[in-house]
């Protein structure tokens, strides 16, 4: 199934001065494959504190393990969709 991920943050949580938390970020990459998942785009949009991925991935259940460590840094609306 696809999906796409939306992640939002404020200032005050942002991740761009925070090495931590960009590890953090970066680790969803990292580790998709390891939960099944093929993440088939990502963009962010700085200004707005924005994050977009585009995965594809077997079960919501992957995605809420792969997602599991940055779940407190934002908020997160994941919406499964169709191509057509």
């Amino acid at each position: 199934m696809i999906f796409v991920i939306k992640h939002t943050h404020d200032y005050s949580t942002c991740m761009a001065h925070d090495p931590k938390g960009q590890k953090a970020m970066a680790g969803i990459v990292e580790r998709a494959a390891d939960h099944g998942i093929t993440i088939k785009a990502r963009y962010a949009n700085r200004l707005e504190h924005t994050n977009f991925f585009i995965v594809d991935a077997t079960s919501m259940e992957a995605i809420d393990a792969l997602f599991d460590p940055v779940l407190e840094m934002g908020q997160w609306d994941i919406t499964p969709v169709i191509e057509k």
